[in-house]
């Protein structure tokens, strides 16, 4: 017979004893992996299984997580083959490709995709003592990994907006800087065809391809990241469905609604079946899953590309940050019920790219880039937390200074000696307009370190350990 605790624990006892069963059999929770292109979310997923798997063998890897660093680790293992609906992550092969020689980076994912693993422990405290006196003391907790582009996100805005405002709200965002010149052809052509000319599939298609290069131009020549809608630069499985065939028109502010019959309003039709059919569908259907989410940022690309491109990923975290507001009248709350994302860590990756001493002063910036929105969430109760990480650790420092400047030391992928790399001090805000240097957008790609794709050394890593705890330490209590 299970012994009562003494009378000034009791509240302790009754407070836990509910999770007992749950605890012995099994307790789920979802890992939701995200962002923008080039942040590095297949690598993180890559590196956080295989060091996982690898814990048991070598605790050095992941001190930080305290079911590794006290010892309560019993083992971890990938889930098995199950009929779920989503793709499976390619782990196994990015492994491979990461130890193979000479080494290399794996394939980005562009579609949701997930992976499992069981994390068998034994409970620290207390419980760890009632559940040992019903169970023999382990406890699973089965963790899902779920993979999925951070463009995506920045499409619950267009759930509160109509058509004519959307329009409006881009067109407005394209005449500024340096996007004015990347859309200075689609602007030529849309000034072509207003609104309010007669409706046209083919006039509505080339304006979508245009649309949509312009956007990819300024994702992958220009360090832009603040692109709407999500899915023309990241579609997924989605493919060349007839309803992505719209784009922004010039709609006058008078005009609430395109008049039936014209090109304006078949560009309003599929705007609207796009809100209903793939944004609303995918908060309903996969996102109000997740319990705990991270989102990677590629701070360091944004700063060193430049004034706009900076701009660029402040508006983009900003708009990303509202996937996790919930209030009594807000659109999130309606597409989600009473489902909540608990914990939301926003990591600035490439802390091997910076000296140790740089690393705290990146962190502190991508808070302050997001600094208003992330305390408004937070008073909306989600748990936010900011942090710098590597997946992999693909460097070392350079001994020595140059000009002022520390650095770092690696190889670069396909070169056949290291290289070192200096950046001046990573700022804790975001620069002053006077402070900005010449874009420069060719970041060194080191080669990841020697890896053994066995799951036993595991891989370094700059605070992977760390940002796992505060995801999902309390289940491994």
């Amino acid at each position: 017979m299970l012994k009562l605790p003494a009378l000034d624990r009791l509240p302790e006892w009754l407070a836990d004893v509910p999770s007992l069963t749950e605890l012995a059999k099994g307790s789920t929770v979802w890992l939701a992996v995200t962002g923008l292109s080039r942040a590095g979310k297949t690598v993180f997923i890559t590196s956080l299984v295989h060091n996982l798997l690898s814990a048991l063998h070598n605790p050095n890897r992941m001190p930080l997580l305290k079911v590794v660093g006290e010892g309560r680790l019993i083992a971890a293992r990938q889930e098995g083959a199950k009929a779920h609906l989503l793709p499976r992550f390619p782990y196994a092969a990015n492994i491979e490709a990461m130890a193979k020689t000479p080494a290399g980076w794996p394939e980005r994912t562009a579609d949701i995709s997930e992976i499992g693993v069981d994390i068998r422990f034994v409970p620290s405290g207390f419980v760890g003592e009632v559940l040992g006196r019903v169970s023999g003391g382990a406890a699973t907790l089965k963790l899902r990994i779920v993979d999925y582009p951070g463009e995506w996100l920045l499409d619950l805005p267009l759930m509160s907006q109509t058509y004519a405002e959307w329009s409006r709200a881009m067109l407005q965002l394209w005449r500024r800087g340096l996007r004015a010149d990347i859309a200075r052809d689609y602007f030529a052509f849309i000034a072509d065809h207003p609104a309010d000319e007669g409706t046209s599939e083919a006039v509505a298609k080339q304006a979508h391809d245009l649309y949509r290069a312009l956007l990819i131009t300024a994702r992958d020549k220009h360090g832009l990241s603040y692109l709407q809608p999500g899915r023309f630069v990241c579609p997924g499985a989605l493919g060349d469905v007839p309803y992505l065939w719209f784009a922004p028109l010039e709609v006058p502010d008078s005009v609430e609604r395109p008049a039936a019959g014209t090109l304006g309003a078949l560009m309003e039709e599929r705007f609207e079946v796009y809100k209903r059919e793939v944004v609303a569908k995918f908060y309903e259907d996969y996102f109000r899953h997740y319990g705990r989410q991270i989102v990677l940022v590629d701070v360091l690309g944004a700063l060193l590309a430049g004034r706009e491109a900076f701009d660029d990923t402040r508006l983009a975290s900003e708009a990303i940050l509202q996937s996790f507001r919930y209030g009594q009248h807000n659109i999130l709350t309606k597409l989600l019920g009473s489902a909540r994302v608990e914990k939301v860590l926003f990591a600035a990756t490439k802390a091997d790219h910076i000296p140790d001493l740089q690393r705290d002063n990146m962190s502190a910036l991508l808070r302050n880039m997001a600094a208003l929105p992330a305390l408004e969430a937070r008073g909306n109760n989600a748990d936010i937390h900011f942090t710098t990480l590597a997946s992999v650790a693909s460097t070392v420092e350079a001994a020595q200074e140059v000009e002022g400047r520390q650095g770092v030391i690696g190889r670069m992928v396909g070169a056949g000696k290291q290289t070192r790399f200096y950046i001046d001090a990573i700022p804790v805000q975001p620069p002053r307009p006077d402070a900005w240097g010449a874009p420069f957008l060719s970041i060194p790609q080191f080669e990841p370190p020697l890896i053994d794709p066995a799951p036993v050394d595991g891989i370094p890593h700059i605070n992977l350990d760390l940002a796992l705890d505060y995801l999902i330490g309390d289940r491994l209590r």
